[in-house]
């Protein structure tokens, strides 16, 4: 029915043109509008160039189904989310495709807690867009439509004021930090917050553009340029956001990436050692999130991939802290979104409060070879290929919580379908690189048997 559109509890999102169009957007913020009974909505984009037109769709079709839109601007994902349950409203919609090229964009749907839809949630939505009706009032009864420009403010201050910081303590050390956003939404929102920090900012690719001057995501491999930044600049530190600014990876004094795993399991160790607790992360995050906890004497846990997966195990659990290993830092006492906001303060808040550089925290921690791997589907099933891809294992090794997870002594291979691109992502991990290896070609070599052809080489 949505040619060229990925839809499930990331939302929905395409191609600008082709999945994604003004009349698909209205028809899934129409749906929203219902599924909220023409409550008030807070809508809010990234900077991406069909923003604004895709904005006005969604305006439109709330407006119709009688929803009072609050349009917050250009906002990061966190402050979308934030601001739907400050502004106690009935839900949200964010119009961001997050890592993907500037050609996509999306809808990300927000419940009235501000956490993202669950799968519960969605599948209810599908049903309403697909089998109707849709809301629709009298020509007196249409919504309100206003902008809301205080969302920098609301963010700002409440990430400040989280209790776990030591705002003084950090604003003492005055670090110079250097901060690449891709030229995304947190291009203004991010500086400011440093600042707020005390810090000397040094920015790159933070002109709010949307223009990517490097691959959106930020993996280790798109980071040079603030590589390169903090070593001329001789900074404390580097931060690297992806479009819509809920993903964090951190860069160390001596120019070095530590990747997205790492600075996880940085500002899960910043939380602990504060306030021991419950850890909840999901089933592809790097085994160093288990040895963080252990160390701590916690429980770390395990849900689906999926942000609103990880944030429904948090609330189910109680859990003090979690996220996802692509950089996803949850801290429940500000929200259960990922925010990279808050990542960047605690790990502020962590280097001034044990006086290391972020270079010996990460070292300290134990070392996981990772492979990563995307495997195009053509026209593929992705639960066939998985199913019969799962007759190769024995069963005691097996999880099938997301996708097909196998179990070794020393690691461990997964693989599953992507939520947002039409992609198999298969992912293996062990503390011996030639382990991770053997495992992740031995997963592709049952795959590529089962295609027919060999879509991806062995690593």
């Amino acid at each position: 029915m949505f040619t060229g559109l990925m839809t499930g509890v990331s939302g929905i999102r395409g191609i600008i043109g082709e999945g994604m169009t003004p009349e698909v957007a209205m028809l899934w913020a129409g749906g929203f509008g219902t599924w909220v009974n023409g409550g008030k909505v807070i809508v809010g984009r990234d900077a991406r160039p069909s923003g604004e037109m895709i904005n006005m769709a969604v305006k439109a079709a709330l407006s119709a189904a009688g929803c009072d839109v609050d349009d917050v601007g250009m906002v990061t994902t966190p402050q979308g989310a934030l601001a739907v349950e400050r502004r106690g409203a009935a839900g949200g919609i964010i119009i961001t495709a997050s890592h993907n090229p500037e050609e996509w964009n999306a809808l990300k749907f927000v419940r009235p807690d501000g956490r993202m839809l669950t799968s519960q949630d969605y599948t209810e939505l599908e049903r309403i867009v697909i089998q109707g009706p849709l809301r629709s009032v009298h020509w007196n009864r249409l919504g309100t439509l206003r902008n809301w420009d205080d969302a920098d403010y609301m963010y700002l201050s409440s990430v400040t004021g989280l209790s776990i910081l030591n705002l003084e303590k950090i604003q003492s050390k005055q670090f110079k930090v250097a901060l690449d956003c891709v030229n995304g939404a947190g291009s203004f929102l991010y500086p400011e917050l440093l600042k707020t920090f005390g810090c000397q900012v040094v920015t790159i690719h933070c002109d709010g553009s949307s223009i990517f001057n490097r691959p959106p995501e930020p993996r280790p491999e798109n980071l040079t340029d603030l590589c390169d930044l903090v070593i001329k600049e001789r900074c404390a530190i580097g931060f690297a956001v992806d479009p819509d600014g809920d993903r964090l990876a951190a860069i160390d004094e001596l120019g070095k990436p530590i990747g997205e795993e790492t600075t996880l399991a940085v500002s899960v160790q910043a939380v602990l050692d504060i306030n021991p607790g419950t850890v909840v992360v999901n089933s592809l995050t790097s085994q160093v999130i288990d040895d963080v906890a252990k160390e701590y004497g916690v429980e770390c846990h395990r849900t689906k991939v999926g942000e609103a997966n990880v944030a429904a195990g948090m609330k189910e659990l109680g859990a003090i802290v979690g996220g996802e290993g692509n950089g996803g830092v949850i801290l429940p006492e500000l929200h259960l979104a990922r925010d990279a906001g808050v990542g960047m303060a605690l790990i502020l808040n962590h280097l001034s409060a044990t006086k290391k550089k972020l270079s010996d925290i990460s070292r300290a921690l134990p070392v996981y070879k990772m492979f990563r791997i995307s495997y195009p589907l053509g026209t593929s099933d992705a639960s066939e290929i998985i199913q019969s891809v799962e007759t190769n294992y024995d069963y005691d090794q097996l999880s099938r919580i997301d996708g097909l997870r196998v179990a070794y002594d020393d690691g461990w291979v997964q693989v599953r379908p992507s939520n947002t691109e039409p992609i198999l992502r298969i992912y293996s991990e062990a503390k011996d690189e030639g382990n991770a290896r053997k495992m992740i070609n031995e997963m592709l070599l049952h795959i590529n048997r089962l295609v027919g052809e060999e879509r991806v080489g062995l690593v």
